[in-house]
């Protein structure tokens, strides 16, 4: 078999796999648990799953901003403004898998406990085009969703906090 096909049935094997893990979690409840918050765990999964399964559009997949918090939200919007047309700091790269392109493969996703102010923290362990990675992000509960509110990458030459990239900070 070619390196092409190997790759790509190891991203469908670890797609796959995650939809398995967290797809347990709909069951035969799925109605009910369309309409409930997603745990923070969750969310991140299934943008390594759209990641990883390579979805396509016109541009390819692109993790969605719907749950960032309007801290995050605010700072997006500030790094494209004051970007002018060219690439906005912090977002000139895909911050979920640490560069321009994604080959994740031996993801991990954990959440950490929750503190009694309704943040926690959910980490993501993996290899990116053979590098390891691990990417802690930063939830918070605003009228009774989990937001994604900061990032961090912990590994290797390119260490840096998401919100600190986007104000051109790191």
């Amino acid at each position: 078999m070619s390196s092409r096909l190997d790759n790509r049935i190891a991203r469908t094997a670890a797609a796959l796999g995650i939809t398995l893990l967290f797809g347990l979690t709909a069951g035969p409840n799925q109605a009910r648990a369309a309409s409930a918050p997603q745990a923070p765990e969750v969310l991140v999964a299934q943008v390594y799953h759209g990641l990883i399964g390579g979805e396509t559009g016109p541009k390819g997949y692109e993790p969605p901003e719907t749950f960032y918090t309007p801290h995050l939200k605010a700072l997006v919007a500030a790094a494209r403004r004051a970007a002018k047309g060219e690439a906005p700091c912090g977002l000139d790269f895909i911050f979920w898998s640490n560069g321009q392109e994604d080959q994740i493969t031996q993801l991990v996703v954990t959440r950490g406990p929750t503190t009694p102010a309704g943040r926690t923290t959910v980490t993501a362990t993996f290899r990116n085009t053979g590098d390891p990675e691990k990417i802690v992000f930063d939830f918070q509960e605003l009228g009774g969703r989990w937001l994604l509110d900061d990032a961090h990458s912990l590994v290797g030459d390119s260490k840096w906090t998401f919100s600190r990239l986007l104000q051109c900070k790191d």
